[in-house]
């Protein structure tokens, strides 16, 4: 029995012989390390993605609020001229009636 164990044992040593050679090895830490840097790659891509968006979004911000400050300053101008408009029309029709001397035309 024993040249049949180490005839058992030979074979199993060659089995395992081959399968190193079909399968060759691998470093895990080595792909856990590449792993972790892509990860961390990726993050910092999307970051500076972000980042760049943020950028963009600013500048679009920063256009709407110029935008809507000048829009807002035509809109007070418009409100100025059209309070100097009701003054003006106030003061004609105070002019035509009783030549501006009736301020209160109802009895």
């Amino acid at each position: 029995m024993s040249s049949a164990m180490e005839e058992l044992t030979a074979r199993a040593e060659a089995q395992m012989q081959r399968l190193t050679q079909v399968r060759p090895k691998r470093d895990f830490t080595e792909i856990g390390v590449q792993i972790i840097a892509s990860l961390l790659k990726a993050a910092d891509d999307q970051v500076t993605e972000a980042e760049n968006l943020r950028a963009g979004v600013k500048v679009l911000a920063e256009g709407i609020a110029a935008q809507l400050e000048e829009h807002n300053k035509l809109l007070n101008k418009m409100d100025e001229r059209m309070k100097a408009f009701g003054v003006d029309v106030l003061d004609a029709h105070k002019k035509f009636i009783d030549g501006g001397k009736h301020e209160n035309p109802s009895p």
